[in-house]
């Protein structure tokens, strides 16, 4: 048994909800067909990664299962559903706009305060600590596994600032591409996993490239 396991973590194609401009948080917004398309390319892109993995674990929202199921086929791997990798909760804020959620302060706010809470969803904090939790019970049901995690921008981005210890808790310093990919490697006894890939999108073509800091820039400063 190896004495490093890596966990892949792949943000979930473009959905209505993104090219619409609304954020989802928790709710059901299925890929669109470009989403569906970036799924296949990252899909097909894996077989020739330069490690093997063993299983697919994806949230359970569609966006991300159905992404998690075209790279499932490809690899011939098993899929499960976690539901601890669902996206972070918006509360009242599930379903506004983009736009709405920049005039409500929803980024400038959750930077200055790890534990904000103002829309009655999860905190910065809250949504680390349940993705780092989540994660590792699934390294504890795979213990010598290399896994694939299919999940979502922001839940990604607060676990990778909660594991490496990088603040804010926000992490949006991490946020994902459409597809992309990043990757962890865990060693026995090592305090914090090795980022070793962040946000690789270099296998999309450029029509497929969707710039996930578009609507975000207003709400840093």
């Amino acid at each position: 048994m190896s004495s490093v396991q890596h966990l892949l973590f792949v943000r979930h194609g473009e959905t209505v909800g993104n090219l619409e401009q609304i954020a989802h948080g928790q709710s059901e917004s299925p890929l669109n067909e470009r989403g569906v398309r970036q799924a296949e390319i990252t899909a097909q892109m894996l077989q020739d990664w330069q490690r093997d993995y063993h299983r697919v674990v994806t949230s359970p929202l569609s966006r991300a299962h159905r992404t998690g199921q075209h790279i499932a086929r490809s690899l011939e791997l098993p899929i499960d559903i976690h539901h601890g990798l669902i996206e972070g909760f918006l509360g009242d804020w599930e379903g506004v706009s983009y736009q709405e959620l920049d005039d409500f302060g929803f980024g400038r706010r959750s930077i200055k305060d790890d534990d904000f809470r103002g829309h009655n969803g999860e905190s910065p904090n809250q949504l680390g600590e349940r993705m780092a939790r989540t994660v590792g019970e699934i390294r504890h049901r795979h213990p010598g596994e290399n896994i694939i995690l299919v999940s979502h921008g922001a839940a990604i981005a607060h676990l990778i600032a909660r594991l490496l210890g990088t603040r804010p808790a926000f992490g949006h310093q991490y946020i994902m591409h459409n597809s992309a990919v990043t990757e962890l490697a865990f060693s026995n006894g090592a305090e914090k996993p090795e980022l070793s890939t962040l946000n690789f999108h270099d296998h999309l073509p450029e029509d497929l490239k969707i710039d996930p800091t578009r609507q975000q820039r207003r709400s840093r400063k």
